[in-house]
């Protein structure tokens, strides 16, 4: 018959908590490994995005041959990345379907999930793309400026609804709320500007004239109510009301894509060589309204 004591049960309960602290540490290293791995395996793909990679392994071997005159080394290696570089955003548009399946973050508007520098991937929109609530008008509203139908109201200085008039549906109100990070980020062209926007589809609208969505940038503190809202638009002199960022609701059939994967700050290589520089050259700093790596 054996007899446990108090110092019986203390020892048995020290074994027991560096057992389970044994098992916590090679569990969390476990993890550190696999995470680890996935990263370098994930980085190392990346490299068949480069053109550069197949300037090296297809064609300078062969110009080496022949040549070694650095300058028309320096030639070959920047003519043929370009080469490269249209075959492989060429081929990534076919297989993505869409005119261009990568584009880059340029401003914070879509902080806190996107930020500047970040690499966006698109795939075309399709008939079973979800661009969030729908608002049904018996009326044309290409080419027509926001304020003619819709109304924003705001609740400290952020958008809280809008609402759509309508001479036949009547008035109908579109909440902005959480729900709204579930539709998709897409871009398109701004007009008049005809530059590239990443932002996030809010409503969509079924108009007699097709079909449309409004968008907004997450960021409440600068992008604070929707892309579209320009309150009154001199088409001619191409002046607005109000600063927005394009001047009509954005048709389906001519957003370029929607994004599907995100890789953090490669861009900001591109930015830093066209973008950046001159403030990089003169200042030794990115420029005063940047923040971040670029």
């Amino acid at each position: 018959m054996v007899k446990f004591t108090k110092k019986n049960n203390v020892d048995n309960k020290d074994e027991k908590n560096k057992t389970d602290n044994t098992k916590d540490g090679k569990n969390k290293i476990n993890i550190y490994n696999k995470e680890n791995n996935f990263l370098k395996s994930f980085f190392s793909k990346l490299k068949w995005l480069d053109p550069f990679t197949y300037v090296d392994l297809l064609v300078m071997p062969k110009v080496k041959k022949f040549s070694d005159n650095k300058i028309v080394e320096h030639f070959v290696n920047i003519l043929f990345a370009g080469i490269f570089a249209f075959i492989i955003y060429s081929f990534l548009g076919i297989m993505f379907g869409t005119s261009s399946p990568l584009v880059i973050v340029y401003s914070e508007s879509m902080e806190p999930d996107f930020f500047r520098g970040d690499i966006i991937g698109l795939t075309s929109v399709n008939e079973n793309t979800f661009f969030g609530k729908e608002i049904n008008l018996k009326q044309n509203i290409s080419n027509v400026p926001t304020n003619l139908f819709a109304t924003p109201v705001y609740l400290n200085n952020s958008l809280e609804k809008i609402i759509f008039n309508d001479n036949d549906l009547g008035i109908q109100e579109f909440v902005f709320d959480n729900n709204i990070k579930n539709n998709p980020v897409i871009v398109y062209n701004a007009y008049p500007l005809n530059i590239p926007i990443i932002h996030r589809a809010i409503v969509k609208i079924n108009a007699l004239d097709g079909e449309f969505v409004l968008t907004k940038g997450d960021n409440p503190f600068t992008n604070p109510t929707f892309d579209q809202d320009c309150g009154k638009i001199d088409s001619v002199r191409l002046l607005v009301e109000k600063n927005c960022i394009t001047f009509y609701a954005i048709p389906i059939k001519d957003i370029q894509g929607t994004r599907f994967f995100q890789i953090p700050k490669i861009g900001c290589v591109k930015l830093w060589l066209f973008d950046d520089l001159i403030s990089l050259i003169t200042k030794r700093k990115l420029p005063d309204d940047f923040k971040g790596i670029c």
